[in-house]
């Protein structure tokens, strides 16, 4: 009998282990399931800047090359496209915050 006790003492310590291991498991899933979409996200705010810094590009070159123009501080359309790359910017350095706070409250959980 010694060695049926022995054997119910470590299957509940096995278990009550494999139980553990699920939740942190669950845990590290959910948060890299976050972190992924974020990722995502970021991917796609930092294609959408390189297609504002074209639109920039594009219209400083042509303003300049057409158009004569070398001050830009009347360009509604130029600090448009400059308010653009700025929230933008401010977007991925928000999703990138996210991505950390995700990964510390994560961290004190386990």
């Amino acid at each position: 009998m010694a060695i049926w006790e022995d054997l119910k003492k470590y299957g509940n310590v096995a278990a009550e282990k494999a139980e553990e291991l699920g939740k942190i498991a669950a845990s590290k899933t959910e948060e890299l399931t976050k972190i992924g979409k974020i990722k995502l996200e970021i991917l796609q705010l930092e294609k959408d800047l390189q297609d504002c810094f074209t639109d920039l590009g594009s219209y400083v070159f042509n303003s300049t090359e057409k158009e004569n123009v070398s001050n830009f501080s009347g360009s509604d359309k130029f600090f448009k496209l400059i308010g653009n790359v700025k929230d933008l910017k401010n977007n991925i350095i928000d999703k990138e915050n996210l991505i950390n706070n995700i990964q510390e409250e994560t961290n004190k959980e386990n």
